[in-house]
């Protein structure tokens, strides 16, 4: 289990992945940070279940996630998440 962590304007971004095969299989979002509804950090990584671990598709999957859903992260945006995710994926594969 890879574990990553970023700090953004608003707050931390902690993040614990487990990749297969160059997939995201298992991840963990947690921090200090603010996200309405409240329930959609579990829908963030859901959508990330079964992603490329590569940096491109991590921001394209968590800008996908941020249009369907128009969840609210003040001062956080998806290039934020998808840095904290990446670090975690790498100290996976490091």
């Amino acid at each position: 289990m890879g574990r990553g962590s970023y700090k953004a304007a608003k707050g931390l971004i902690k993040v614990n992945v487990q990749v297969q095969k160059d997939k995201i299989n298992k991840i963990r979002i947690s921090g200090d940070f603010f996200m309405y509804p409240e329930d959609s950090l579990w829908e963030l990584e859901g959508s990330l279940l079964g992603a490329s671990a590569g940096r491109e598709d991590v921001l394209l999957k968590v800008k996908e996630f941020y249009r369907k859903t128009n969840v609210l992260t003040p001062g956080m945006f998806p290039e934020d998440f998808t840095e904290a995710i990446v670090r975690g994926i790498s100290d996976v594969t490091s």
